[in-house]
């Protein structure tokens, strides 16, 4: 029985491996209760409230670090080297007590959280942290057996794909189970005729039900024998009650529900490895570490990335360099060319023209964080304390580093040490995006970078700075914004019109003739900053005029003060079934 204390444990050990045990079951409690509000909220069609369990849980795991620190740092050693060897010894009594849970990866993340804090740890400590840099550990036979059902296809798929919404949660509350099915049926038997020439076996469908928005996923796979592919059904609610909105049958249509622009997902389940090594089954290219973080345990996605970063940098020699782009007066930005990630740093010091400070644009990372994200805001993983070797940087980085950033970084003769660094996925930049590529990508580019700007005031942002340099493409091909530094809730921004000018010479004036507040601006002034590329003006002209109206943002802006939450659907709208 591992609740029971070795003779040999020692009374502080027991109480500081205790200590984390309970701070890590109370989180872990915590985090499942609010996740299993979610069915009732959709079922109930309680939006608002999904958001605000939504920003509930997310600070969750941070809380109850601190909590765990503030306790266990006034109890121990004065003396560093006694402080260390008794915390290494409550860290093994710790795996006794999780080492039989479903959820023991996520007990180590929570260690190791509350291990840097509590000891300040730089870089990496091998005595005193999980460190597990070889291959990413999910458990065997693709770690889902028991989260997931199969359903043998033999001599009727739709009899199948019946019997999967009889056995799913939601299947009361559908207004025509029968027509869901059929509806289904026909368009997975379309992409078997085009892909495996109308062949199955079964198919394998998570028990959990995923949330997020206003909608409920189920997520499943089809099997013929040694392949498989993934099937998604969208469900929404209305007054009448539930129905199948798409069927999603390709790896690119999946990809983008779970990707990094998206809110994570609220789903309930006590083995979160068996979901996620369901979700890779079907996404193989997907990081694990955005797999977990789209489920909602974003720390532990900052574990698998902080673990992947190390161990590429174990097996490659490529050295840091300044990210494609153009440089911003906010952050320095720089990448690893062979890991698709970027790394942010704030800037010691702004120019005149940026009227904000370094506690502001943390504020701003955090409310991207907390916020819905409607797949055009890339989520940013916050991080302390890497260190990497000096010799992957070269002199002219290593010079930009002190010269721009000394507040957060120490360069010493063998280390770089980042203090506080933000990461995201590595995009191509949509003012290069548009420059290089021509004729009709550059154009469908211009056109869902309208509709990106759009998508984000519905989402009551104003990126503030709408340049397309602060813009990037994902590799499907969507326009999404990644500079945070002049972000606001469209409630703090004051839109204008322009003024008329009375007079030839309040137009030549080096300054505008009329008073302006730090909140104002003036939409109309976009007709003139985005014309370049000059595929960007056109489209614009064309497909988004209402861009450079006040009355656009305005209205936006008015409706998110009357409390509507908009739709926002994480696959194109061709997908959508047209309901009769």
């Amino acid at each position: 029985m591992t609740d029971v204390a070795p003779s040999t444990v020692s009374p502080d050990v027991e109480r500081l491996a205790r200590l984390l045990h309970d701070g890590f079951v109370d989180y872990h409690e915590r985090f499942l209760e609010i996740t299993h509000r979610a069915s009732r909220r959709f079922l109930d069609r309680q939006w608002v409230q999904l958001q605000q369990d939504s920003t509930e849980r997310l600070d969750l795991h941070k809380r109850r670090v601190w909590a765990v620190v503030d306790i266990a740092r006034p109890t121990l050693p004065a003396d560093e080297n006694e402080a260390r060897a008794l915390w290494i010894e409550a860290r093994r009594r710790y795996v006794q007590l999780v080492s039989k849970r479903m959820d023991l990866e996520l007990a180590e993340t929570f260690y190791n959280s509350a291990t840097r804090r509590l000891f300040d740890v730089i870089g990496l400590d091998d005595d005193l942290e999980f460190l597990w840099l070889g291959p990413t550990a999910l458990p065997a036979d693709d770690g889902s057996r028991g989260e997931y059902r199969n359903f043998p296809v033999d001599d009727s798929l739709e009899d199948t794909v019946r019997q999967i919404f009889e056995h799913s949660p939601l299947a009361s509350h559908f207004t025509d189970l029968d027509q869901c099915a059929a509806l289904v049926t026909e368009r997975i038997q379309a992409q078997l005729d085009d892909v495996w020439d109308g062949q199955i076996d079964s198919i394998d469908v998570l028990r959990p039900i995923f949330y997020r928005n206003k909608g409920a996923y189920i997520v499943g796979r089809l099997r013929w024998l040694n392949r498989v592919s993934p099937v998604v059904l969208p469900v929404l609610a209305d007054d009448d009650g539930l129905y199948i909105d798409a069927v999603l049958l390709s790896e690119l249509a999946a990809s983008r529900m779970f990707g990094y622009t998206r809110s994570y997902f609220h789903v309930l389940c006590r083995r979160p490895a068996a979901v996620v090594g369901f979700l890779k089954s079907l996404l193989p290219v997907k990081p694990v570490a955005e797999l977990y973080t789209s489920i909602g345990y974003s720390q532990h996605g900052k574990t698998n990335l902080f673990r992947a970063l190390y161990r590429h940098m174990e097996h490659s020699n490529t050295r840091f360099e300044r990210a494609r782009g153009a440089r911003g007066m906010v952050m320095v930005v720089f990448t690893l060319p062979s890991f698709d990630v970027v790394f942010k740093l704030i800037k010691d010091r702004f120019p005149p023209s940026k009227r904000t400070t370094p506690e502001d644009v943390q504020r701003r990372y955090k409310l991207v964080f907390d916020h819905d994200r409607v797949g055009r805001l890339v989520d940013a993983q916050e991080f302390r304390n890497l260190t990497f070797a000096r010799d992957r940087f070269d002199e002219e980085m290593i010079d930009e580093l002190r010269e721009e950033c000394s507040r957060s970084v120490t360069i010493t003769d063998d280390e770089v040490i980042l203090h506080h660094v933000y990461t995201e996925r590595r995009l191509y930049p949509l003012d290069l995006y548009l420059r290089e590529m021509s004729g009709e990508p550059a154009r469908r580019a211009a056109i869902d970078y309208g509709n990106a700007i759009k998508d984000l005031a519905a989402a009551n942002i104003f990126p503030g700075d709408l340049f397309p340099k602060n813009f990037g493409v994902t590799r499907h091909g969507a326009v999404v914004f990644y500079d945070y530094d002049e972000l606001a809730l469209l409630s703090d921004v004051n839109f204008r019109k322009m003024p008329v000018s009375q007079s030839y010479e309040d137009e030549m004036l080096d300054q505008p003739w009329f008073p302006v507040e730090p909140d104002d601006v003036f939409p109309e002034e976009f007709r003139t900053y985005l014309r370049s590329p000059r595929i960007v003006g056109e489209v614009f002209d064309e497909v988004h005029p209402e861009i450079s109206t006040v009355e656009f943002w305005q209205k936006m802006k008015d409706e998110h003060g009357d409390g509507e939450l908009p739709d926002f659907f994480p696959y194109p709208r061709d997908l959508r079934i047209t309901r009769s």
